[in-house]
């Protein structure tokens, strides 16, 4: 079997995913990893599938034409395996605050210097009429390197987030 890295984005409507989840399966590829989201009316599909070799390349054929009729950019990348699965401690990393730049780079800088593998990163704003302004939520999967002390890592997190005004939830997943 072979893998193949799908991203594609435009303008929201609804059926989007129907219909791109439909060709997928038609021509007999099955997604084994994705994520689609409207961000502000552009919608955004990134999807791993996995097909046999001659459904691939009728893909990488038909693709282009379903995005360019769909109204969406695509990329395809072919998808290597990983050479070997990082080792470490699965974490959720999860804060929420007041809205305001930077929070996400420095956050993401304290776990850089720990050299803390982010695998995944969603963060949104939600209106909090209670509060005056935007609530920002940061949800992060980690790995976190096997010698490195949790208390340590938790603590300047916690100290980061506090002089952030940051509520943090830190916690194995």
């Amino acid at each position: 079997m072979n893998q193949l890295i799908i991203n594609a984005m435009g303008p929201d409507r609804p059926g989007i995913v129907g219909q791109f989840a439909g060709h997928l399966h038609t021509n007999g590829a099955n997604v084994i990893d994705s994520r689609m989201v409207n961000l502000r009316g552009q919608f955004a599909i990134i999807a791993l599938i996995e097909a046999g070799e001659e459904a691939v390349a009728g893909l990488r054929h038909s693709l282009p034409a379903l995005a360019e009729e769909m109204g969406l950019s695509l990329t395809l990348i072919d998808a290597e395996a990983a050479p070997h699965p990082l080792r470490g401690i699965p974490f959720k990393l999860k804060t929420y605050s007041m809205d305001r730049p930077g929070i996400i780079f420095q956050v993401s800088d304290v776990l850089r210097a720990h050299a803390v593998n982010i695998e995944e990163l969603v963060a949104h704003q939600d209106s909090a009429p209670f509060m005056g302004t935007a609530l920002f939520t940061m949800e992060r999967r980690l790995t976190v390197p096997p010698n490195l002390p949790i208390r340590a890592l938790r603590s300047e997190i916690q100290s980061l987030c506090d002089s952030l005004n940051c509520d943090v939830d830190f916690e194995p997943a």
